[in-house]
C-alpha cells in the first residue's frame, strides 16, 4: 500500500509538467494525463462474504480526446463476520489491470464505458475457534464499468470478473486529479 501512495503522490506532482498544450491551433479540449482517485463500496458475488470497503488510484493518459487508457490499482476487502460464535471471514483483493475508458462527449458532463484486464491478488483469513489460516491466489481476471465525470468529479459502478465466484460489483465516487480542460 506504501508503494501505491508513494506512486500516486509522484504522479500528482508530475501532473502539470505532463498535462501541456497543444500546438496553438487547438485541436486538444482536455489535458492529456490526469489520475482518478475514488472510494467505494464492494458487493461480493455468491453468498458467505457481506459488502466492504473499497480504495482505487488509476493514472490515465488521454490517446485521443474520447479514449484514455490506464493503469487501475485497487484494493478492497470484504468480510462476514459473527463475533457472536467467534467465526468470520475478511477476504483481501488486490488488483493491477491495465484499463480503457470510452467517453461518450466532449461535454462537461461526460458518460463513459470501460474494459480492462490484470492481475486479481486474493487474501483471505477465516477466524475459528482453532486458529487463523491465510491461504493466497493470484489470477488474471477482467472488468467492466460504466460511470460519469463532472468537471473533475467522477462516479462510476464496475463489475470485476474472478474465477471460482469470486468476483464483486464495485460502486465509486472520486476525484480526477489534473486533466480537465485547457484554457485557450
Amino acid at each position: 500500500m506504501k508503494k501505491i501512495f508513494a506512486l500516486a503522490l509522484v504522479l500528482f506532482c508530475m501532473q502539470d509538467s505532463f498535462a501541456q498544450k497543444e500546438a496553438s491551433s487547438g485541436t486538444r479540449i482536455f489535458k492529456k494525463f490526469k489520475t482518478d482517485v475514488s472510494l467505494g463500496y464492494a458487493i461480493p458475488q455468491g453468498s458467505g462474504t457481506k459488502g466492504g470497503v473499497l480504495f482505487v488510484i488509476e493514472p490515465k493518459y488521454a490517446v485521443i480526446e474520447q479514449l484514455s487508457v490506464g493503469l487501475r490499482m485497487e484494493g478492497a476487502a470484504l468480510a462476514n463476520v459473527d463475533l457472536n460464535g467467534e467465526t468470520g471471514k475478511v477476504r483481501v483483493l488486490a488488483s493491477y489491470i491495465a484499463t480503457g475508458d470510452y467517453y461518450f462527449n466532449n461535454n462537461k458532463f461526460r458518460p463513459f464505458g470501460g474494459l480492462g484486464g490484470g492481475i486479481f491478488t486474493m487474501a483471505s483469513v477465516d477466524i475459528e475457534d482453532t486458529g487463523t489460516e491465510i491461504p493466497s491466489s493470484s489470477s488474471f481476471g477482467f472488468m467492466a464499468r460504466a460511470g460519469f465525470e463532472y468537471g473533475h468529479f467522477r462516479m462510476g459502478v464496475e463489475y470485476n470478473f474472478l474465477k471460482e465466484k469470486a468476483g464483486y460489483l464495485g460502486i465509486k465516487i472520486g476525484a480526477c486529479i489534473g486533466g480537465g480542460r485547457l484554457k485557450n
